[in-house]
């Protein structure tokens, strides 16, 4: 009887679980490859060969924690790659630290054996526990505060006392997508990062009891940043960002310090033709129209709209879009996620007020822009020059999640930008 690549992955957790080491690894192909990210206080890389791993990394991790348990929560075979979503639990040997974690495991199998795993999503929190105040070290918070009877996740990191910038993400994502940009600022910066409900790790009410509209997810965002005590902030806007941030600032714009725009289109001209499926699904919502947009539900367009466009596709960290789906695939996430679609016809008729926002309120503006992203085109990144004289327009050579390719640039543009505009 031939075990499945997913059995086959499923006997090494547990194997781990019962302390059966060489059982374990009895799974590593002789020419395994190891792939782990950078963290803070651990350098990661990409290890080659069984026997090397073994010593050089498995080995001195398992003899770095107590009471250590690695636990599948979900296995799906993909056909090209078996995927684990699971949690770390335990206790640092030397600093006697507790930790919880997450974490999305990818293997690659050939004839029954692994020859290669790669660690991924947010398996940082386990490394921070290694080196609690290691120098230069950046602690992101991961919080949840109840708005309105329903729970939202956040991220968080950087002195309350210094300026903060809110960070509001697009579909299909959540705050993991500024995973990199958020330790990137957080030194000199407050940096906040909230996930939709529906989205991420924030609850996922029914929606016979929670009106998925942008209209609420705004009135969302205004409660919890009420609820956090933040009493003005820089927005950073993407996608659905756009929409919900624009409404935020001309609900309150005595809160709006500045506005740094990603991908967040505001002006018609920026709508992209490959939008039509879901405007003949936002006019006229029936059977029909539906099934092209379920499209954008599934992981081959997740995966689409992270690496579309970006210089090197094969580079992007298969996290970010494995981390997204995984919370699209929730039972019952469809009907929220086509709810929203169904409301963005409530967007560009705001167009013309959230224009008569900047050009009445100046607010200072970045606009940091993948120019190959599919949906919203260059257009819309050079409309801000129309309201905004003084607007700086970066057009990177990337896709619609430009920090997939360019964290760096864009927190180097923030980091001048804020430099420049915040009142001393």
């Amino acid at each position: 009887m031939t075990t499945s690549n997913t059995e086959t992955v499923s006997n090494f957790y547990e194997n781990v679980k019962r302390g059966d080491i060489a059982a374990a690894t009895s799974v590593f192909a002789d020419d395994l490859i190891w792939v782990e990210p950078p963290f803070p206080g651990h350098d990661g890389g990409t290890f080659h060969g069984k026997e090397n791993i073994l010593a050089n990394v498995l080995g001195p991790f398992i003899a770095t924690w107590t009471e250590l348990s690695v636990t599948p929560e979900r296995i799906s075979d993909t056909g090209e790659v078996v995927i684990v979503h699971g949690r770390y639990r335990g206790r640092h040997k030397e600093t006697g630290r507790p930790f919880e974690s997450r974490f999305v495991h990818t293997w690659t199998l050939r004839e029954g054996q692994a020859v290669r795993f790669e660690m991924l999503a947010d398996t940082v929190q386990l490394f921070r526990t290694v080196r609690p105040n290691g120098p230069g070290e950046i602690a992101v918070k991961g919080q949840t505060v109840n708005v309105n009877g329903v729970d939202v996740f956040y991220r968080e990191a950087g002195p309350k006392g210094a300026p903060t910038l809110l960070l509001l993400h697009g579909f299909p994502s959540s705050s993991h997508m500024f995973r990199d940009l958020i330790p990137a600022l957080a030194d000199q910066y407050h940096v906040v990062a909230p996930d939709y409900p529906g989205f991420g790790l924030s609850a996922m009410p029914d929606p016979k009891d929670h009106a998925y509209t942008f209209d609420n997810m705004a009135k969302t965002i205004a409660a919890f940043t009420d609820l956090i005590g933040l009493k003005d902030y820089f927005l950073y806007v993407q996608d659905y960002g756009g929409p919900v941030g624009f409404r935020l600032a001309t609900s309150r714009p005595e809160r709006v310090k500045g506005i740094v725009v990603q991908n967040g289109n505001i002006y018609m001209e920026g709508l992209s033709e490959n939008l039509a499926p879901l405007s003949a699904y936002m006019t006229n919502p029936t059977p029909e129209t539906e099934a092209p947009v379920r499209g954008m539900l599934t992981a081959g367009t997740t995966q689409f709209q992270w690496t579309h466009g970006t210089r090197n596709p094969a580079a992007i960290d298969p996290a970010f879009w494995i981390y997204d789906q995984y919370f699209l695939d929730r039972a019952g996430n469809d009907a929220i996620q086509l709810a929203l679609f169904r409301d963005y016809k409530t967007n560009p008729p705001l167009y013309p007020a959230w224009q008569a926002y900047l050009r009445t309120h100046r607010p200072p503006v970045l606009v940091t822009w993948g120019k190959n992203d599919p949906f919203f085109t260059p257009a819309g990144a050079e409309g801000f020059r129309k309201d905004v004289p003084n607007v700086e327009v970066h057009l990177l050579d990337t896709g619609h999640f430009a920090l997939a390719d360019d964290a760096s640039e864009i927190a180097n543009l923030i980091r001048r930008f804020l430099g420049t505009h915040i009142s001393k």
